[in-house]
């Protein structure tokens, strides 16, 4: 059976961290060798410099993709004073997700600007990923849940901290997660199992990790193809109102 792929989770641009550029077009190079049809992107310079910039940037080189590689904003919380109608315009641009990287920038997920930041976000209707792969991380991410109209898409879960996801997620309709962290055999099955397979979305993490191995690992899972067709594409079409 043939499967639509769409890479919710992927990123381009220079990371200076390990000396490395990552290009878009490498992102479209890796998305064509292995059958992706579309992914959703963010430069790096707004996640590890200046999210105006960033932002800018992503949606200048996406819109010359030919809609291969959909737009995601993303902003530093600790730099947000309260920047009214930021959101709204940003969705007005034509960004599809707005990504939070709590991890990288070493803020804690119950940050009160960040708070601050999701009520500026709600009404647009676009869905937040934000890093949660290490253990607390979606348990810090419970406190700030409550009476909030987001969907929010936990990145890089694992096997170690999937216990408290599973946890949150069965409290919380409106969260689901990427499949950027989950190595382990058997461990997208029993995900499946728990929470539905609705309520997973595939993200490579490419171009920092390798889309092929994240690919391979949704495709040798032993859930059913009903499964995998909504993992791999429907769940995220149906998010961004296309499907």
């Amino acid at each position: 059976m043939g499967f639509e792929i769409i890479d919710a989770n992927t990123v381009f641009g220079p990371w200076p961290i390990v000396r490395a550029e990552m290009p878009i077009e490498r992102l479209l190079k890796a998305m064509k060798n292995h059958g992706v049809s579309k992914s959703i992107a963010v430069s790096t310079v707004g996640v590890l410099h200046n999210s105006g910039d960033g932002n800018n940037e992503t949606l200048r080189l996406c819109s010359e993709q030919g809609g291969a590689v959909m737009p995601a904003a993303t902003i530093d919380p600790r730099g947000y004073f309260g920047a009214k109608g930021l959101a709204s315009k940003l969705a007005d641009a034509g960004f599809k997700m707005f990504r939070f990287f709590p991890l990288l920038q070493d803020w804690p997920l119950d940050l009160s600007s960040f708070c601050d930041l999701l009520d500026e976000i709600e009404p647009s209707g676009l869905p937040v990923m934000i890093q949660a792969r290490e253990t607390g991380c979606p348990s810090a991410l419970r406190r700030i849940l409550d009476n909030r109209a987001i969907t929010f898409i936990l990145e890089g879960i694992s096997f170690e901290n999937m216990a408290e996801t599973v946890s949150v997620m069965r409290k919380y309709p409106s969260t689901m997660c990427d499949t950027r962290g989950l190595r382990v055999p058997g461990a997208l099955r029993f995900l499946v199992d728990q929470v539905g397979a609705d309520r997973v979305i595939f993200g490579s993490g490419c171009l920092r990790s390798s889309l092929a191995a994240a690919l391979g690992y949704v495709m040798d899972a032993d859930i059913s193809d009903d499964a995998k067709a909504a993992v791999l594409a429907g769940n995220i079409k149906r998010l961004l109102g296309e499907g």
